[in-house]
């Protein structure tokens, strides 16, 4: 089974259509835990909980969403870990557009971003907004993960996907552009290296994830 565990701000969206495309209704779709807002560790104990006793394995060969990576680690050595990862400071620059634009206001630091007008420096400064990919990886490593995406080199990521998998022939999907990711990569170099010092961890592992792909 094949555990997709969606970064936020990576290429979630696009990687979860190619997903339900190939797998259907054998695709789970798991996106309750919510690990970026308030009390997400009471929700994540009882999803498990809920999860040990009552899951059905044999009903998917796919689960894809925004959980910690550990989630189902209950199932043992039939599962096979996926996730993409993005540039860390493109990552939360993307995240705080996105907010803006499109407000989740079950949030509270998408709350807080929109009443008191955060800049993207204020809003990389909040605690939940750090190291999110190290955060959803729940201490596993790259070395860990049976395919590690990097959403800068997509196409050639998702080719490596096929042919591992066999998923994937024609690529991703196509996606609308979304304007949040145009102006993540228009960072100044200051800004870049603000926030990069508040997300060393997510540099760390991006770096490892590269460096045990060739890049």
């Amino acid at each position: 089974m094949l555990i997709s565990v969606d970064v936020p701000k990576t290429v979630g969206t696009a990687f979860s259509g190619l997903l339900q495309q190939h797998f259907g209704e054998r695709l789970l779709l798991d996106y309750a835990d919510r690990p970026l807002a308030e009390y997400s560790a009471w929700r994540r104990w009882s999803a498990r909980v809920q999860r040990v006793t009552a899951f059905d394995a044999s009903a998917y060969d796919c689960i894809h969403g925004h959980f910690l990576a550990d989630k189902y680690d209950f199932l043992g050595s039939a599962t096979r870990h996926v996730a993409w990862l993005r540039d860390p400071a493109q990552r939360v620059a993307s995240h705080y557009h996105l907010w803006r634009r499109v407000p989740d206001l079950r949030n509270a630091d998408c709350r807080r971003l929109v009443e008191r007008n955060l800049s993207l420096e204020e809003f990389a400064a909040l605690p939940r907004m750090r190291n999110v990919a190290t955060r959803f990886f729940a201490g596993k490593r790259p070395r860990d993960f049976f395919f590690i995406g990097l959403a800068e080199e997509a196409e050639s990521s998702i080719a490596r996907f096929h042919r591992l998998t066999g998923i994937g022939a024609q690529g991703l999907p196509a996606e609308n552009a979304d304007p949040s990711d145009a102006l993540a990569r228009e960072l100044s170099p200051v800004l870049r290296a603000r926030i990069e010092a508040l997300n060393r961890a997510d540099r760390a592992l991006y770096d490892e994830a590269a460096n045990l792909l060739g890049r």
